[in-house]
């Protein structure tokens, strides 16, 4: 197989399993590895915490060297005490729930070596809001937070249908890759970003105003949503543009190191 027809290794992040009796479990969503794989990616995924002592933060320097795309996964709330006690506005008081201080340090450490060497990301809700909070903004802990009244954003009894519709700006690179402006999504969040990352543009919004698209010009693909796509099933552009984008970083990265002995 040619180098540039080459699958890509896409790294996905996990989640605790929400289950008492087995605590240190770790899981992915299968609809995530899937749209990876539809797209022409091998999907792999990325425990957060391995037992024993051993922390998986020292695993990010050969994580980013070794695989060609980052996809930071949904998930429960960010705790108080992570992103140095930095990623909510003092004016957001909601209570969180099914935080992870683990899994928060692995991601803000993966993340920022992502951007230093300009791995492709792709975040998906509680991803985007990583990115977000990692490169300098902040979020509310509720989107009744906001100072303005909010439509509802959390649909668990229909993951896979469409519950409010977004406005994308026709300049950004997401509309781009979807090849529409405007269009129904799916949601499954209630925490969102408040103040957005410094070098970061919001470029989407629901009909109420919150924060539904992230992207950074400066970096080749850094990218987030705050809904679904993976559940949706509608949007495989967007998983498309990601692993190509993640082809071509890794046949980069290899043409640099030069053959292999």
């Amino acid at each position: 197989m040619p180098v540039a027809a080459t699958r890509p290794l896409i790294g996905i992040t996990s989640r605790p399993r929400e289950d008492p009796e087995n605590p240190n479990w770790t899981m992915t969503d299968d609809h995530y590895a899937a749209s990876v794989a539809d797209a022409g990616g091998i999907p792999v995924a990325l425990p957060y915490c391995i037992p024993f002592g051993f922390e998986a933060t020292a695993l990010v320097p050969d994580i980013v060297r070794r695989l060609d795309g980052i996809l930071f996964t949904g998930g429960g709330d960010i705790a108080d005490d992570s992103f140095d006690g930095h990623a909510y506005a003092p004016e957001s008081h909601s209570p969180i729930s099914l935080t992870c201080p683990a899994r928060d340090a692995f991601e803000w450490a993966l993340m920022r070596a992502c951007w230093d060497a300009d791995v492709p990301v792709l975040g998906i809700c509680r991803g985007m809001q990583v990115m977000n909070v990692t490169l300098g903004g902040t979020l509310v802990r509720d989107i009744k937070d906001y100072p303005t009244k909010t439509i509802l954003h959390t649909r668990g009894d229909s993951p896979d249908s469409p519950v409010h519709h977004v406005r994308i700006s026709e300049a950004s690179r997401l509309a781009k890759i979807l090849g529409f402006a405007s269009g129904g999504v799916n949601s499954l969040h209630h925490e969102a970003i408040y103040t957005q990352a410094p070098k970061g543009h919001v470029v989407a919004w629901a009909e109420d105003g919150t924060p539904e698209g992230l992207e950074f010009d400066e970096k080749t693909f850094f990218l987030g949503v705050q809904w679904h796509p993976e559940k949706l099933r509608t949007q495989p552009q967007l998983f498309s543009a990601f692993v190509d984008a993640a082809r071509e970083h890794g046949a980069a990265e290899r043409a640099a190191q030069g053959p292999s002995l």
